[in-house]
Parts: structure tokens; C-alpha cells; sequence
């Protein structure tokens, strides 16, 4: 596990039991997922990701993980990572049932790169998702979480941003360079692996930014706002614009004219 931080080891060992004895009628594989597993994990920014594969049924599943996630938070209110659990049975996160929580990026992460807490390591029975899958789901996280008014509204105002705090101004600026990666390698990887990507294949204050936001990601935000807006201000026009024109050629090979539609839509509304 890529942290040794030991409130955050002590709150994942408290879920993992937590988990155990809420699920104790069925057989549960309990897996570290995100940068935890693969690297790169901010005391910071980063989230605590956690997988869940049930072998029992799921139809109870969703509240006890809401109460499981809402005890932790009480006994550990100074870890201030977002934790997120994903979970689902092995038909559902291989598409046979509609249950659970894995999107296609999140199940691609359990497959390639979880590490197993608890239980029996059943990968092997999960199916890749397919490039198409993985690059029309980022399309659509994009357009719903990112291209919000609020959203839009800060490429006009970028100190909205910046006073938002270091976690959702990084992850503004590398969740496109993360989605960059995805659909060059058909892969997904941190961010120190997709900001590098981006560096070493993009030009431009787009290009300054994704290396400027990586470091705030590991070191926070500098304490003077002016000098985030400014970065912001230079680099994440040009940076959104390259990912948007890159999921646009995506969604005209696969012939999605509708999430094209709504990328035009978008790079329109933060051109101006």
C-alpha cells in the first residue's frame, strides 16, 4: 500500500472490518484501488478508494456501504480524503445483472491495479472493459460533472476555482490529461504517469499548468490565490480545448454523434 501515513492505514484496516461484519452472510473481496495501489497517493488531494466484490446478493448492499462510510467518517474526522467505495458481484461488474457501482474506468483500476485487502482475489473472472467503453464513459463523466454551468462559469472566473481549495483545483486540471492517457494508450495510470504523458506530448501554458497542478497536488496550493488564477487563467482554456478535440475524433469513430454534439457544445461555451 503506497502510504505510510498510519491514521489513513488505521481507517482502511477500520473499513476493511467494518466491511466484514456488515457483509458477514457473504463471501466479500476487499481491494485497495486508485493511487493507494498504484502510486502516486496525496496526503492532500488524493481519494481513498476502496472495491468491494460481493459473491452473495446485492440488493441490501447500497445502504449498509452508506452507514459503513458514514461511521469511518465519525471515527476519523481529522482524515479529510474523500473515501470512496466501489462495489458490485462478479455479474454485475461483468454487465449481466444492472447492480452495483463500477464504471468502466474504475473497473479497468480494480483489474490492473488493485491490491487485495480480504477474501479471495477474483480478477480473474472480471471482463476488460473494451477502448469504446472506457473512452465513451469518460465522455460522458466529462459532459456531466465537468461541463456544468458552474463549471463553464469558471473558465471566465478562474479565482471561483482557486478558492475551492487544492483538491477540486487540481483535479480540474488533471482529470483532462488523465482522460488524455485513456484514449492515446487504451490504459489508465495516475497522474504523475498521465501529467508526464501530457508534458512530453503537448505544448503550450496548457502544458505549464498540468505540471504547475501536479505539484500543488503533492504540496498544496501556494497560499497567495492570485498566482493559481493566473496559471489558470493561461493554461486551462488551451488544455480543456486539446481533450475536448481529442474525444470528439473518439466519439465520430464510434459513431456517438450525440456525446459529439455535446463536446462541440461545450468547447463553444468555454471559447466563448
Amino acid at each position: 500500500m503506497k502510504t505510510n501515513n498510519i491514521e489513513i492505514l488505521a481507517l482502511i484496516n477500520y473499513l476493511k472490518q467494518l466491511i466484514i461484519k456488515s457483509f458477514k452472510s457473504d463471501a466479500v473481496s476487499i481491494y485497495i484501488m486508485g493511487s493507494l495501489a498504484r502510486g502516486g497517493f496525496s496526503e492532500i488531494a488524493s481519494d481513498i478508494d476502496l472495491g468491494i466484490v460481493f459473491s452473495g446478493q446485492l440488493y441490501d448492499a447500497k445502504e449498509k456501504i452508506k452507514i459503513i462510510l458514514s461511521d469511518t467518517k465519525k471515527k476519523f474526522p481529522t482524515v479529510n480524503n474523500k473515501i470512496s467505495i466501489f462495489w458490485g458481484s462478479i455479474e454485475s461488474i461483468n454487465g449481466q445483472i444492472e447492480a452495483g457501482r463500477y464504471p468502466p474506468f474504475d473497473r479497468l483500476d480494480l483489474i490492473n491495479h488493485a491490491l487485495l485487502l480480504s477474501g479471495q482475489d477474483v480478477r480473474s473472472l472480471l471482463i476488460r472493459p473494451s477502448k469504446k467503453e472506457l473512452e465513451i464513459a469518460s465522455a460522458y463523466f466529462s459532459i456531466n460533472n465537468l461541463a456544468t454551468k458552474e463549471r463553464i462559469k469558471e473558465f471566465y472566473d478562474c479565482a471561483r476555482i482557486a478558492r475551492k481549495g487544492v483538491v477540486y483545483t487540481t483535479k480540474t486540471i488533471l482529470f483532462p490529461a488523465r482522460f488524455i492517457y485513456l484514449q492515446r494508450t487504451g490504459e489508465i495510470a495516475g497522474n504523475k504517469e498521465s501529467s508526464h504523458y501530457y508534458q512530453c506530448n503537448f505544448k503550450g501554458p496548457g502544458t505549464k499548468l498540468i505540471e504547475i497542478g501536479y505539484y500543488w497536488r503533492l504540496n498544496n496550493l501556494p497560499k497567495d490565490l492570485d498566482i493559481v488564477s493566473n496559471y489558470l487563467k493561461e493554461g486551462l482554456c488551451q488544455l480543456y480545448i486539446n481533450y475536448i478535440n481529442i474525444y470528439i475524433q473518439s466519439m465520430d469513430k464510434y459513431n456517438e454523434i450525440e456525446i459529439r454534439n455535446k463536446l462541440e457544445k461545450w468547447k463553444k461555451e468555454i471559447t466563448g
